[in-house]
């Protein structure tokens, strides 16, 4: 499982919103035990929105802006572009 660390940009593996990794914790909420949790901060429009995420469900966002699973994906050489 990833480790996260406080600042770092992630996303949902089945994509949404950038959000920005405000807190670490633990939280046993939804699920019958303890789970890894982050909370997060993100912008919708103009609104701020907060959450707590199971960090499961995260992945962290590369700085070119590329999930890192991304980075495996074949890429078109310069030369085969007309």
């Amino acid at each position: 499982m990833e480790r996260f660390q406080t600042g770092e940009v992630v996303r949902l593996k089945n994509g949404g919103p950038w959000m920005t990794i405000i807190a670490l914790g633990t939280y046993s909420g939804w699920t019958m035990s303890v789970a890894d949790t982050v909370s997060c901060r993100w912008f919708d429009g103009e609104k701020e929105q907060e959450s707590m995420f199971d960090v499961a469900l995260l992945e962290k966002v590369s700085a070119r802006g590329n999930p890192h699973h991304d980075r495996q994906r074949p890429r078109v050489s310069p030369s085969r572009i007309p």
